[in-house]
């Protein structure tokens, strides 16, 4: 049996912060291979990516090899692959990155990201209160 801290919204929270962090980090890479001849640019869905981390599916498991390995992460913690690539479109280099669309992705992806968070701290402030209420 995993023991967790967190009860089943907060750590849906969690996962959520994971995808959105997974998310810049691939649309970063666009944005920094706009000029990269050949280029396919990268799309994570957050949805896909979520429910794979939720359900803890995921092809990139580390495995322990021996008995008196400690876990390099607990059973519900698996990490997602969810990435497609554009293969269409591309102007005269092959490169599918459209920079106009990867900032626009980068801003909503920020502002989605910082309300998860701020859902998170409200989560928080709820158990501190709790907590300081009952000394």
């Amino acid at each position: 049996m995993v023991v967790t801290p967190w009860d089943g919204g907060t750590k849906l929270y969690e996962h959520a912060l994971d995808v959105r962090g997974a998310i810049h980090e691939t649309v970063a890479a666009n944005i920094a291979n706009e000029e990269t001849p050949g280029y396919r640019a990268l799309h994570l869905p957050f949805h896909k990516a979520l429910q794979s981390a939720v359900q803890g599916n995921g092809p990139l498991l580390p495995t322990k090899t021996h008995a008196r390995h400690l876990p390099v992460i607990h059973e519900g913690d698996r990490p997602f692959l969810s990435v497609t690539t554009t293969l269409n479109g591309g102007g005269v280099d092959q490169n599918t990155v459209n920079l106009e669309e990867q900032l626009t992705l980068m801003a909503e992806n920020n502002i989605l990201y910082m309300a998860v968070a701020q859902f998170l701290a409200g989560r928080f402030d709820g158990w501190r209160n709790a907590i300081d209420e009952g000394r």
